[in-house]
């Protein structure tokens, strides 16, 4: 008999010659439905048919064999014998057909209760040796596999488990076969149709396990070596890790754990080619499942044998297993790449993790001997690899909550595993980058939780609890100190972008010294943060009033590692100089509670920390330069004003002097010396412990000296006007000063008047009449504050000034409206107006209104938004000359208003002339 050209011919056979076998059994002419059957059968043996083809065959087939065994077993003594049929079908002339008929009868007389299964079973498995094709023999001892699934004996476990054993070595070794059946360029071929007939296999092992149950012994003395030498033997790579995989799947945890050290030894002898993480890795898997599940049932306090394997497991030491299986497959196969080695050790890692979280020894070996296997590498570690290591030293691949790192986590690990700080050191700067900077984001979330007894009750946050393991955690991120901003890059228009880029320069670039070439990394804001968690941790960890000191030698380590980055410190050093500053404050609050010995111990502490504050400050100065000078003023404002609340006036007045120094020397925008100036006399005006030695004199007419010196008039005028503030002094009423009881305020309202004098003269030398007619109206609106806040006789600020002033204004603003535009200028503007829709009687009032004139002098725009103002701070180019001067005639009304407003509850105003 011959079988058909094409799987649709077969297909169309097997169904022809199914539905005559079905006609034949209905009128019970059993020897013709055999020679139907025997006709399908012979298209299992065509040698053109693919696996996948051969598979949809075998489908159909075996449903319609599977009709013939139930009628083989229904009609079963009472029509014909089984034992007969056993016999008479094996003289089909086919093989193949010949087997399948063998087996289709045997399984149905093994249904009978007088059978002799042991013979049948032993015969049917020992005449399947003779289809040697991997396919046909393949797919027959699967359908063997499948007929006598419920059909083995009950109580012959140890019989049931060798008829299986048997079958599945004779059917791997059809299936390793099947890679050398043709020639050798449809190889890769041939691996993909073996990777796709794998699960008949894996079928086979899946039996075993449900045969044994839970009887170790058996697994372990007679299926696990027997298994594992076939897989070894059989040197073939798809086998060995389908098999290996396979065996981690289907077999229950328990005896994993039982025989896990003869697990991996198995994977020592495996073909080199085998990728043995990936099984390790499912192993591993396997097992940590396993420790989730019993978590899961000691919760809900299930069964008590479920403790009695918790108390199994626990007295298996896990990591000793695979840390023993590391070091032989590190002496034994020296040439194992890192790209199969490292994910190796990762997954260790994890199960030390799941297992032995406490257990910080565990990870540091694991570290070591990776260090180890890096420098016998012996060269750079390929680009490539490095993602490898990226996951290995930040725990990326720490799916589960429970072993997500926390801050705490990674601050043990550093600071207790000297192996890790190695392994970092032996990568590549960007890969030390990434890494560094995945676990600064994890640090930086440091939240501690503390009970009544002041112990942390959180797992989540670290404490610092020695010099030495900061000193440990602050190594570890030494590098990213150094590192400079990004290089920018150029896109393609030319123009710079600094996004995306890794390349940095370095801290010490002397080229880029100008501020306005730094651009911020956002590495240094991250250093800059771990300052701050740092000392929190120190502080919610110490004795607030025994441990000071150790919170100061904290800064001065913090300090001290910042100044390795160079000119870096000048984003890292102002955390260092708050936190000097809290411990300033804690010693003064503490100095108030104790006695008088420890009163002065604390206030010895507070000088000290301004003297640290000090160096500090220094430090930025001599290393950055005039690239760092405007914060560099400002913190040492901020250090005066701090020294001042505490009433250490000679401290604050050496931290104003700086300032001013920095002023002289650095500061040389016009825009900046004025903000500067205005800051400066914010902070001289709330200070209070100044006045002994005449500081706060000295201070103050320095302060306004230089703004009487600022290079534009306007910023002259403006600096002085405020300086007037520094001579009247204001409550403040955070510390219980109140006007009108507090009599020891410092006022000299000659001074007041002789700065608002100064101004005035300025304002009037001023060449551009509508910014002086501006200036003269902001000395107006000043010299009305002082009217209000005191008497004529204190401040000097007469009704006569301030009548003759504003007199002085209206001249100045009579003159501006001489300077109007011409008609025609006049009318392009009412064309403009009328295209915007508003009413020409009021298109002056609303033009005017559009404008003010800022603080540096230039005009803002202020649009009306809803009848509302939303203030933009784009500055115009260019306006009609009318446009402007409505600006200072505008501001003079709303003055006017005021004034009007005021006689109504205050009867001086009155005298007012406006």
């Amino acid at each position: 008999m011959s079988y058909a050209e094409t799987l649709e011919q077969a297909l169309l056979t097997v169904k022809q010659q199914a539905m005559q076998m079905q006609r034949c059994l209905q009128q019970r002419k059993l020897m013709d439905a055999l020679k139907h059957t025997s006709i399908m059968l012979t298209e299992l043996r065509n040698p053109e048919l693919s696996p996948k083809q051969y598979y949809e065959l075998y489908i159909m087939i075996f449903d319609s064999l599977s009709v013939l065994s139930t009628y083989l077993a229904e009609n079963h003594p009472k029509h014909h014998h089984l034992a007969d049929l056993y016999e008479l079908v094996q003289y089909a002339g086919n093989v193949v057909p010949r087997l399948y008929l063998m087996i289709t009868v045997g399984t149905s007389y093994l249904k009978c209760p007088d059978s002799p299964r042991d013979e049948i079973l032993k015969d049917m498995i020992e005449m399947c040796r003779g289809v040697q094709n991997p396919i046909r023999g393949l797919f027959l001892r699967y359908y063997l596999s499948q007929r006598t699934k419920q059909l083995l004996p009950e109580d012959a476990t140890e019989f049931n488990a060798n008829f299986i054993i048997t079958n599945f070595i004779e059917m791997n070794k059809l299936w390793v076969r099947l890679q050398h059946q043709g020639p050798l360029r449809e190889r890769e071929q041939r691996t993909k149709e073996r990777k796709e007939l794998q699960i008949l296999i894996g079928s086979q092992l899946v039996r075993l396990s449900q045969i044994v149950d839970d009887n170790l012994s058996m697994y372990k003395d007679q299926i696990l070596p027997v298994v594992l030498e076939q897989a070894i033997q059989c040197r073939d790579i798809v086998s060995q890790e389908y098999l290996l995989d396979a065996i981690c799947q289907v077999f229950p945890d328990e005896f994993h754990l039982a025989t896990l050290d003869i697990l991996l030894d198995a994977t020592t002898h495996l073909n080199p080619d085998v990728s043995i993480n990936k099984i390790v890795l499912t192993l591993i898997d396997r097992l940590n499942g396993y420790k989730d599940r019993q978590e899961q049932e000691q919760g809900q306090e299930q069964e008590e044998n479920t403790t009695s394997k918790e108390v199994k497991a626990a007295d298996i030491n896990l990591f000793q297993i695979f840390w023993n299986y590391l070091s032989t497959l590190n002496e034994e196969r020296p040439d194992l790449s890192l790209q199969q080695f490292i994910p190796l050790i990762e997954s260790v890692l994890n199960l030390s993790l799941r297992w032995y979280p406490e257990n910080l020894q565990n990870l540091n070996a694991l570290y070591k001997i990776t260090t180890q296997k890096c420098q016998d590498f012996g060269s750079d570690i390929p680009p490539n690899c490095e993602y490898l290591f990226q996951n290995l030293l930040t725990l990326q691949n720490s799916e589960s909550s429970t072993l997500r790192p926390s801050s705490n986590f990674f601050y043990k690990l550093i600071s207790q595993c000297e192996s890790f700080g190695g392994l970092l050191a032996l990568q590549s700067l960007p890969l030390q980058k990434s890494a560094l900077n995945s676990i600064l984001d994890v640090l930086l979330h440091n939240e501690v939780d503390f009970d009544d007894e002041n112990e942390a009750s959180s797992n989540e946050g670290f404490l610092i609890d020695s010099k030495e393991n900061l000193c440990s955690l602050l190594s570890i991120f030494e590098p990213l100190t150094k590192l400079g901003p990004p290089m920018p890059s150029l896109d393609r228009k030319g123009s710079k972008n600094v996004k995306g880029t890794g390349d940095h320069f370095p801290a010490d670039e002397d080229d880029n010294d100008d501020e306005g070439s730094w651009i911020l990394d956002p590495i240094q804001e991250k250093l800059a943060k771990l300052n701050h968690v740092v000392f929190q941790s120190v502080v919610k960890s110490s004795d607030p009033i025994k441990d000071i000191e150790f919170e100061m030698e904290v800064l001065l380590t913090l300090r001290n590692w910042c100044y390795k980055g160079g000119k870096n410190i000048k984003y890292t050093y102002p955390a260092i100089i708050t936190n000097f500053w809290k411990v300033i404050r804690r010693c003064h609050l503490l100095a108030t509670r104790c006695d008088s010995e420890n009163t002065k111990r604390h206030t010895e502490l507070i000088k000290q920390n301004f003297k640290y504050v000090s160096r500090s400050t220094n430090d930025l100065f001599n290393m950055c330069g005039n690239s760092f000078s405007d914060a560099l003023y400002k913190l040492n404002i901020q250090s005066a004003s701090l020294a001042d609340q505490l009433s250490l006036g000679e401290i604050a007045y050496d931290f104003f002097s700086q300032a001013f120094t920095l002023f002289e020397e650095s500061l040389s925008d016009s825009r900046t010396q004025f903000q500067a100036l205005v800051y400066m006399a914010q902070s001289l005006q709330k200070t209070r412990s100044l006045r002994e030695e005449n500081y706060y004199d000295s201070l103050i007419v320095r302060c306004t000296l230089h703004g009487s010196k600022l290079l534009k008039k306007q910023d002259q005028c403006r600096a002085v006007y405020l300086c007037s503030h520094l001579w009247w002094t204001t409550e403040i009423a955070l510390i219980g000063e109140e006007e009108g009881v507090t009599t020891d305020f410092y006022r000299e309202g000659k001074r007041v008047l002789e700065c608002l004098q100064r101004s005035l003269r300025v304002a009037d030398s001023t060449m551009d009449n509508i910014q002086s007619s501006e200036l003269m109206i902001e000395i107006l609106n000043r010299c009305l504050y002082y009217f209000i806040h005191g008497d004529e006789h204190d401040t000097h600020v007469s009704v006569r000034y301030i009548n003759g002033l504003i007199e002085l204004i209206k001249t100045n603003l009579k003159s501006l409206k001489m300077e109007e535009t011409t008609t025609a200028k006049t009318q392009l503007a009412e064309q403009r107006l009328s295209e915007l829709h508003i009413d020409d009687a009021q298109n002056t009032a609303k033009v005017s209104n559009r404008f003010v004139i800022g603080s540096d002098g230039s005009y803002i725009d202020v649009p009306t938004v809803n009848g509302g103002r939303a203030l933009v701070s784009t500055k115009l180019n260019s306006m009609y000359i009318n446009e402007m001067i409505q600006i200072p005639i505008q501001h003079f009304n709303r003055t006017c208003d005021y004034i009007l407003n005021q006689r109504d509850v205050d009867d001086r105003f009155k005298v007012i002339v406006i």
